[in-house]
C-alpha cells in the first residue's frame, strides 16, 4: 500500500515545468574566448579565489527555484497521508480485527451522474476488501441487520465470496437510526479476537438518524484505541419529491361504500413541481392522477376513493414518476373491507311490549337502510347473556341502562376496548352509579371518560355539539341550528367534569349552551374510544329517540366510535409484522411472500399463556424482517383445513426522504472524545478515488510560502554587487 496518493494526479505533469529555470541557466551561462594578457595573470589570482563560492550560490538558487516549482505543482495534486501505508513501509504487520459497516438504508438509493450513493458504498468496500491483511479478521455488517452480520471474524483469504455478498446486497427502505446500530456493532467490537481494530463505516452521511451523542460508546472506544474511519459517498444533492403517506382517512371500508384515503407529496426541492402524473391503483388496477402545483418545501394533500365489491382484504396504492431517490416514490395500504359492522347491544330492561325495551328505538335506528351509507347487523342480548360478547366479537357493544358490573365484566370490557372495539354507555333509573364509578372510573382500568354524580330532572333543550377533528357527532353540525335547539330532554345525568390537560377525553354535546351540562363526552382507551350519554337510549327521559335527528346522531356515533381497521395493517420498513390469532387455534403451512422474493418464506408461529388465565393459549404469525417495501401475504390453513390469509403494507420511513447532509463538525461533536476520521469519496466518471487518509496541503502550502521569502532574499544577496 503506498504511503502517498494523489486525488489530482494529473498536475503532477506541471512538475516538468521546473526544467525551465535550469534550461534558462544553461542557455544564459557566458561563455568566454580566451585570450592572453599579461594584467590577468593578476585578476585570475584574485578570480579564482571567489569562483567556486559564485558557482556554489547560483547552483544553490537554481535548485531552491526548481524546488519551488515542484513544489507547487505537488500541492496542486492535492497528495494525502496514508498512516497505515506508512506504518506497512516502516514495517509494521500486527493483525487486525476489521469492521465492515455498509449504509443500505432508503437515502442511499439517491443517483447522481447515472449511479446511486449504495452502488459507489459496493464499490468501495470492495476495494476496501482488496486491502485488508490476509491475516487481518473482516466482520462484515449491514447498517439494516447490526445484529446479522454477513461475516463474522473471517481470515480475508480468498475474497470472492465477500465480494460476491457485496454484490447481492440491495437498499432497503428503512430509516437508520445510528445509535442502536453502533451500540450492536460495539458488542461485535468487544467481541473481537485482536486487540487492535478498526471500523470502517460507508455511508452517505445524510442527517436523519444523527439523532443523539455517542459519548459513551466513544469513550469506551477512546479508551480501547478503537479507530473509526466514516467514509463518505454521499452528495450534496438534495432535490427530491417524495410520498410521504399514504392513508386510509375514513374509519371503515365496507363493501359498495366509497373509503377516502389521502396522499402526502412533498416537494423538497427548490422550484414548483407541475404537470405530474401520478397512479392510484386498486387492487392492482392503476387509474392516472393529475397533482396540482406542488410549491417548494410544501405538502400536497390529495383527497383518494376507492370502492370495494366484495368484503376480505384489499390493497390500494401510489405511485410517483420517478426522480434521483425514486424509492420514496411509491407506497402501498390496505382495507380490511367488512359486510357490515357487527353490534352488540346490552339491554338492561328488556320489555315484551314492541318499543318497550331500552335500545328498540336504537336498534331501529341502526337497522333502517339509509342510501348506500354503512350497513349495521345488530345483535340485541340482556344481561344474563354476558358471555355472548366475547364469543360475537362485536365492533362495538352498547350498555344501556344495564344496573351493574362485576369485576370480571368490567375487565372483559377494558380487554375488548383496548384491542378495538368501541363501547357505547347509555344511563337509565336503574343503573348504580357508585357500581360504575368503582368498576369503570376508578383504578387503572379506566372506561368511563367522567364519573357518575347523579340524575337530574330538570327540562333543558338545544343540543351544543363541539366542532372538533373526527366528532362522533360531526355530522349533526350539518344540520340547521333550529334542529338541534328543538332536542329536548326532561332528565339527564349529572357528570363531574373532566379535569383539564386530559388528552384522551373530549366532551362531544353539551345540553342548552357551550357552559351547560354534559350530553355526551368520550375517552380513547387503547385502540378503542368510549361514548357516554347522559341520556337513556329510549324515550323515557327524552323524546329525542322519536325525531330523525336522533337517527343520524347514532349511526354517525356508532360509526365513528366501532372498531376500526384502518391503517393497522401498515407498518414502516423495518417492523415487525404481527398477526393474532384465535386463542387455542392449530394452524399449519404458514408462509409469507415478501416483495422481490421469488419463493414463500416460513412463517413463524409465537405463543404467549394469557394473563390470568393458564388454558387460554394467545398466538401470533410473526415476520420481522420487513426491510423491503411492498405488499406482504400472510397464508395459513385452520383445521379442517381452510385456506387463510392477510395483507399488510411495508412502507418506506419518511424520515429518509428528509437529504439534507450532516456536517463534519457536527457529526465529530456527536463523537467526542473519539477522534473520528472522516474521509470523502469522490466519484470521477466511471473510476472511484478513495481518499483514505489527510491531506497535507497546509502543511506545503506554508513550506511553499517560507521557500519563496527564502528565494527572495537569496536571490537579493547573491546578486549583490561584487
Amino acid at each position: 500500500m503506498n504511503t502517498i496518493s494523489f486525488l489530482s494526479g494529473p498536475l503532477l505533469w506541471g512538475m516538468a515545468l521546473a526544467a525551465i529555470p535550469i534550461i534558462i541557466h544553461l542557455l544564459f551561462r557566458r561563455k568566454y574566448r580566451r585570450v592572453d594578457w599579461a594584467p590577468m595573470r593578476y585578476l585570475k589570482l584574485s578570480l579564482e579565489k571567489h569562483r567556486r563560492r559564485i558557482r556554489l550560490e547560483q547552483l544553490l538558487l537554481l535548485l531552491l527555484r526548481v524546488s519551488l516549482i515542484v513544489l507547487l505543482f505537488f500541492l496542486l495534486a492535492r497528495p494525502v497521508m496514508h498512516a497505515e501505508g506508512l506504518g506497512a513501509w516502516l514495517g509494521a504487520k500486527n493483525r487486525k480485527s476489521q469492521f465492515l459497516l455498509v449504509d443500505d438504508s432508503l437515502s442511499m438509493g439517491y443517483r447522481t451522474g447515472g449511479k446511486s450513493a449504495f452502488e459507489r458504498a459496493q464499490d468501495l468496500a470492495s476495494d476496501l476488501v482488496e486491502d485488508i491483511g490476509p491475516q487481518d479478521r473482516l466482520t462484515l455488517v449491514a447498517v439494516s441487520q447490526p445484529e446479522q452480520p454477513l461475516f463474522r471474524e473471517v481470515e480475508v483469504g480468498d475474497r470472492s465470496e465477500i465480494g460476491r455478498a457485496l454484490r447481492e446486497m440491495s437498499a432497503t427502505e428503512m430509516a437508520t437510526v445510528w445509535r442502536p446500530t453502533f451500540e450492536a456493532l460495539d458488542e461485535l467490537v468487544a467481541a473481537s479476537t485482536y486487540p487492535i481494530r478498526e471500523v470502517t463505516v460507508i455511508t452517505d452521511l445524510r442527517k436523519s438518524g444523527w439523532d443523539e451523542p455517542l459519548r459513551k460508546l466513544a469513550q469506551r472506544w477512546t479508551d480501547s484505541d478503537t479507530r473509526l474511519r466514516v467514509f463518505d459517498v454521499g452528495d450534496n444533492h438534495s432535490e427530491n419529491v417524495a410520498l410521504e403517506d399514504l392513508r386510509q382517512v375514513g374509519r371503515l371500508a365496507l363493501v359498495g361504500v366509497p373509503t377516502r384515503w389521502e396522499a402526502h407529496v412533498r416537494n423538497n426541492s427548490g422550484s414548483d413541481v407541475e404537470g405530474l402524473e401520478a397512479e392510484f391503483a386498486i387492487d392492482g388496477k392503476p387509474t392516472a392522477v393529475r397533482l396540482p402545483a406542488v410549491a417548494p418545501g410544501e405538502v400536497l394533500r390529495l383527497p383518494l376513493t376507492a370502492t370495494f365489491q366484495k368484503a376480505g382484504p384489499h390493497h390500494v396504492s401510489f405511485l410517483l414518476p420517478e426522480d434521483e431517490l425514486p424509492t420514496d416514490n411509491q407506497r402501498w395500504s390496505v382495507a380490511r373491507v367488512k359486510e357490515n359492522l357487527r353490534l352488540v347491544l346490552v339491554d338492561g330492561e328488556p320489555a315484551v311490549e314492541p318499543l318497550g325495551g331500552e335500545v328498540d328505538f336504537l336498534a331501529i335506528a341502526l337497522s333502517l337502510p339509509v342510501g348506500r351509507s354503512v350497513s349495521f347487523h345488530v345483535r340485541v342480548i340482556t344481561e344474563g347473556e354476558w358471555s355472548e360478547i366475547a364469543r360475537a366479537n362485536p365492533d362495538l357493544v352498547v350498555l344501556a341502562n344495564v344496573a351493574r358490573l362485576t369485576p370480571a365484566q368490567a375487565k372483559e370490557l377494558y380487554r375488548l376496548v383496548q384491542r378495538g372495539t368501541g363501547l357505547m354507555i347509555f344511563p337509565g333509573d336503574q343503573i348504580d352509579p357508585d357500581n360504575y364509578n368503582v368498576q369503570l372510573f376508578e383504578g387503572d382500568q379506566k372506561l368511563l371518560p367522567a364519573s357518575l354524580e347523579s340524575v337530574v330532572d330538570e327540562e333543558v333543550s338545544g343540543l351544543v355539539v363541539e366542532d372538533y377533528p373526527e366528532s362522533p357527532l360531526e355530522a349533526m353540525l350539518q344540520l340547521k341550528p333550529a334542529v338541534r335547539e328543538s332536542i329536548r330532554t326532561g332528565t339527564f345525568f349529572r357528570l363531574l367534569p373532566p379535569g383539564e390537560g386530559q388528552q384522551d377525553v373530549r366532551v362531544v354535546a353539551r345540553w342548552n349552551n357551550a357552559q351547560g351540562d354534559i350530553a355526551a363526552v368520550e375517552r380513547i382507551v387503547g385502540k378503542g374510544r368510549v361514548l357516554l350519554w347522559t341520556v337513556t337510549a329510549d324515550k323515557r327521559w327524552s323524546g329525542w329517540p322519536t325525531e330523525p335527528s336522533y337517527v343520524l346522531a347514532m349511526r354517525e356515533a356508532v360509526s365513528s366510535v366501532a372498531r376500526t381497521d384502518a391503517n393497522v395493517r401498515t407498518v414502516p420498513a423495518g417492523g415487525v409484522l404481527r398477526y393474532r390469532l384465535p386463542a387455542n387455534q392449530e394452524v399449519k403451512d404458514t408462509e409469507i411472500e415478501v416483495p422481490r422474493t421469488e419463493k414463500p418464506l416460513p412463517l413463524a408461529v409465537e405463543s404467549e399463556k394469557r394473563a390470568g388465565n393458564s388454558d387460554t393459549v394467545n398466538q401470533f404469525l410473526v415476520h420481522p424482517d420487513t426491510r423491503r417495501a411492498g405488499l406482504y401475504r400472510m397464508a395459513w390453513r385452520e383445521p379442517p383445513g381452510e385456506a387463510r390469509e392477510e395483507l399488510f403494507a411495508v412502507n418506506p420511513d419518511a424520515r429518509e426522504s428528509q437529504l439534507e447532509r450532516i456536517d463534519e463538525s457536527s457529526l465529530r461533536q456527536i463523537w467526542t472524545p473519539l477522534d473520528i476520521e472522516v474521509i470523502h469519496a469522490v466519484a470521477d466518471e466511471d473510476t472511484l478515488v478513495a481518499v483514505r487518509g489527510e491531506e497535507i496541503w497546509r502543511t506545503l502550502a506554508v513550506t511553499l510560502l517560507g521557500m519563496m521569502v527564502v528565494e527572495t532574499c537569496f536571490a537579493t544577496w547573491a546578486g549583490r554587487g561584487r
